[in-house]
């Protein structure tokens, strides 16, 4: 009877497939083929579908001996193969009367193949690899029809009863089949097709099926043991070349299965099922922080070719964000010793640190991608959620790189104890991120306006206030500074050439970042403000670090003067311990910063000072850009304390061209503040001779009445930036931090020798001075080539 059932059913498709190729042979109109074909469709459906209901009456009624089983499961894959290939043929084609026919096809799946697997053993029957196909083919067949356009996704599933116990069914025959981990061949194939179906579901799924879901639990608790393989998989495959990454481990399988992660329905059955593995096994948060910062830091910047249209795009970063908010915050409960007995071993601690670290480079992309998409939508809510999301993950950092962190101190004064710089490539890594930190000012600046509907809400007050994640971001940019500072200080001996190539090369284009950074500040991004002396302090450890590095490089390390042992940072002194309170949420030690910087830049010794003469180019151009800046931040509102102006501008005229001391708007400066720094001695609650130290550093400079050949000088050493107009705020400019290496970069086309990121630099710059020296750069330009 079996053996006649699927034949007559296969015949019957064969008959189909004749009169769709028979037809436009005959001289019959176009009207008439076309109800022919639904005709034939829809006959074949109800066979289909009553074929499900009869299959599984003969299973219930207690024949389940293997001779029995086996033949059924054989009908019912090749009855749910033939009714797939109906329902993409009809769907593609345009039948709509043939594609409702054929909804009713679900019994295939969700009767018979309930019913199959609920027999002890039925699997074993016919074989694994039958066992693996009946169970896919059932999946397919689910999966377009629930994706079918028209209807809510699981609408036309039927009630939510029937498909919820063939989901757990599903899901447990898949979870005893491949475990924890991603499955091989046909297995990985089946796992991969089931987390589709229930993506699909899970978006935006029917209030019934909704409200049934939420009270299977057990269920739940499958469905994300279900989701969780594929997606360490696809992090893992991610660092692939493109070339190389398996096809089913795609972006938009990543997309669909955060997406999930994140709907109404699965998200907090996802977080308590997080909380309950990080207690019970401690690989479990740094394995989940390594998938999420993995994902974060490979996601695509433009859309992908399998993406529909920006909104997908926009929804993988926002799931990523979500995604990476969950796993820092298991970190954080990982971490607290109150939690599982014991904190984190420092290595493990510094490992997930340098992950984080990855993400963060990201930072800027996810949060423009995500403001645009606000932007786009109107969506006052999505801002502030976003930026809710986003300002947990620079404050977990923050925990992680330094060891002594607490909430109070996120506040108040950030620990300068980052201990996660160990060699010239975490210096690099550590400049991209705290570039990228940067680079996300303005970001959060257009999500904090879009928010400001929603900030008005005391509720949402309470979870975020504006420039909170500025605060949070600025954090961990002064640790990075503190860290790199410290690790380059105390290099001794010999490096490797491309490693310090790299590493001078980062710390240019975060010294540039800097200064665009405080520009834009100075431009009307009000979030900055208050954190230019953040970026300001940072000018002055990243310019020392790239002068040890070179130093390093050369094999000259300035010894007589750091007290370092073992490449491990100096002390700071106990003397100096008063506090630099310019900014109201970020407050830097003087000691820490007197330690560091001060004592170290002016008492170097001849070789290091003989290694800087070869360094000239690169180290003449970040001194013009600081004294710029400094200059800039001065005019600035609120002004920067006076002290850490004097420092910044003291450490640029130290090492920068002679040309700068005679400057008229310098020496202004110079007069004013040793002025200030004078009249606030009364200030200093303690350390007054560091106030009168600095005071009397700045009078020694040398100083000169300004030369013929000064602006010309000047004007040399901006021409080996990127952009030479030096008060450029172009925070979305990328390429490199030297001449002509700018993303889009234009070049003067009189004097060839000025780059400019862009018209309006170019322009600004000719209003500032470049017309002056114009034909003077490029007279100088020719001799050099003759």
């Amino acid at each position: 009877m079996f053996v006649t059932v699927i034949s007559a059913l296969v015949s019957h498709a064969i008959l189909v497939l004749v009169w769709t190729l028979y037809l436009p042979c005959l001289n019959v109109s176009w009207a008439a083929r076309l109800d022919l074909r639904r005709l034939q469709l829809s006959t074949g459906a109800r066979q289909l579908s009553t074929l499900g209901t009869r299959l599984a009456a003969i299973v219930r009624s207690g024949d389940r001996a293997p001779l029995t089983i086996a033949p059924i499961q054989l009908q019912l894959c090749t009855a749910c193969q033939l009714a797939e290939s109906l329902f993409r043929f009809t769907t593609e084609t345009g039948m709509h009367g043939a594609v409702q026919a054929l909804l009713g096809c679900v019994t295939l799946p969700l009767e018979c193949g309930r019913t199959l697997m609920a027999v002890p053993g039925a699997s074993s029957f016919g074989g694994a690899e039958l066992a693996i196909t009946l169970l896919d083919s059932q999946a397919v067949l689910l999966l377009d029809i629930s994706m079918s356009p028209g209807n809510a996704a699981g609408a036309q599933l039927g009630s939510p009863e029937p498909l919820l116990a063939w989901l757990s069914a599903a899901a447990s025959r898949v979870l005893a089949l491949n475990g924890t981990s991603l499955g091989r061949g046909s297995a990985r194939t089946l796992q991969l097709r089931l987390s589709f179906f229930v993506c699909s579901i899970l978006d935006k799924p029917p209030s019934s099926l909704a409200a049934a879901l939420q009270l299977e639990a057990s269920l739940l608790r499958k469905l994300v043991q279900l989701l969780l393989p594929p997606l360490h998989a696809a992090a893992a495959a991610m660092q692939l070349p493109a070339d190389r990454r398996p096809s089913e481990l795609s972006w938009s399988l990543v997309s669909s299965i955060t997406r999930g992660l994140r709907s109404e329905t699965l998200s907090q059955a996802f977080k308590e099922q997080q909380a309950v593995a990080t207690t019970g096994d401690s690989s479990y948060a740094p394995r989940m922080l390594q998938t999420t910062a993995q994902l974060f830091a490979a996601a695509p910047g433009s859309c992908p070719d399998t993406f529909v249209g920006d909104n997908e795009r926009a929804g993988l970063w926002l799931s990523l964000l979500w995604l990476l908010n969950v796993g820092t915050c298991l970190v954080r409960s990982r971490a607290q010793p109150q939690a599982s007995g014991a904190a984190l071993p420092e290595a493990l601690r510094q490992q997930m640190a340098r992950q984080l670290l990855q993400a963060l480079r990201r930072l800027p992309t996810a949060l423009q991608v995500v403001a645009e998409h606000a932007a786009r939508q109107a969506d006052s809510g999505l801002a502030a959620g976003v930026l809710i999301l986003a300002n947990t993950i620079p404050q977990e950092f923050h925990q992680l790189a330094s060891p002594s962190a607490s909430d109070r101190q996120l506040a108040a004064a950030p620990d300068l104890d980052y201990s996660i710089v160990g060699s010239l490539a975490d210096v690099s890594a550590c400049c991209a991120a705290a570039s990228a930190m940067v680079r996300a000012l303005p970001h959060v600046a257009a999500l904090e306006g879009l928010a400001q509907p929603e900030q008005s809400d005391a509720a949402a007050a309470d979870l975020y206030s504006p420039g909170q994640l500025a605060m949070s971001l600025m954090v961990p940019t002064s640790g990075l500074a503190s860290a790199v500072h410290h690790y380059c200080q105390g290099m001794e001996g010999r490096c490797s050439a491309a490693d310090a190539t790299a590493a001078t090369k980062a710390l240019w284009q975060l010294h540039t970042t800097l200064c665009r950074g405080i520009y834009t500040s100075a431009a009307g991004l009000n979030v900055a403000k208050k954190h230019i002396e953040v970026l300001l302090t940072g000018l002055a450890c990243y310019m020392d670090a790239f002068v040890h590095v070179q130093a390093a490089q050369q094999g000259r390390a300035a010894s007589s003067d750091a007290d370092v042992c073992d490449s491990k940072p100096r002390q700071a002194e106990s003397g100096h311990s008063r506090v630099l309170t310019g900014s109201p949420f970020v407050r830097l030690t003087y000691a820490q910063l007197l330690a560091l910087l001060h004592r170290a830049p002016f008492r170097l010794t001849s070789a290091l000072l003989c290694c800087m003469a070869n360094l000239c180019s690169n180290l003449l151009a970040m001194s013009v850009a600081q004294v710029e800046a400094v200059l800039g931040s001065a005019a600035s509102q609120p002004r920067p304390a006076d002290e850490v102006l004097a420092f910044t501008l003291l450490h640029a005229i130290e090492f920068g061209p002679a040309a700068l001391a005679s400057s008229p708007a310098v020496q202004q400066a110079l007069d004013a503040l040793i002025e200030q720094l004078g009249v606030a001695n009364e200030g200093f609650s303690e350390g007054i001779e560091d106030a009168a130290d600095l005071a009397d550093q700045l009078a020694a400079l040398p100083r000169r009445e300004p030369q013929a050949g000064d602006a010309l000088e000047l004007a040399q050493a901006a021409a080996t930036r990127s952009c030479a107009y030096l008060r450029c705020a172009n925070l979305a400019g990328e390429g490199g931090p030297a001449a002509g290496q700018g993303a889009g970069s234009q070049r003067c086309s009189k004097c060839k020798v000025a780059w400019y990121c862009g018209t309006a630099c170019s322009h600004a710059d000719w209003r500032a001075g470049h017309r002056r020296v114009c034909r003077a750069l490029g007279a100088a330009r020719v001799a050099e080539r003759a």
